[in-house]
């Protein structure tokens, strides 16, 4: 099934931003303040492309729930 497969490839690539996310707020925590502001700044890149994401691969879900349902 076409949305599963996508599904499934969104959910995957959202936990690894979600993690790399967890990793960089880490190190952040260490950092000096120079350091702070380009590790936040690469956080705020990464954050919306996580959403994007994980809010896509919702939408495969449901949509391929909705199509499976319907047969």
């Amino acid at each position: 099934m076409f949305y599963k497969s996508m599904y499934k490839e969104y959910s995957k690539q959202a936990e690894i931003l979600r993690v790399h996310i967890k990793i960089l707020k880490t190190q952040s925590v260490k950092a000096t303040n120079f350091e702070k502001e380009k590790i936040n700044y690469r956080i705020s890149v990464l954050y919306p492309m996580y959403l994007d994401l994980l809010h896509t691969a919702q939408y495969l879900k449901r949509k391929g729930e909705v199509l499976t349902s319907g047969k």
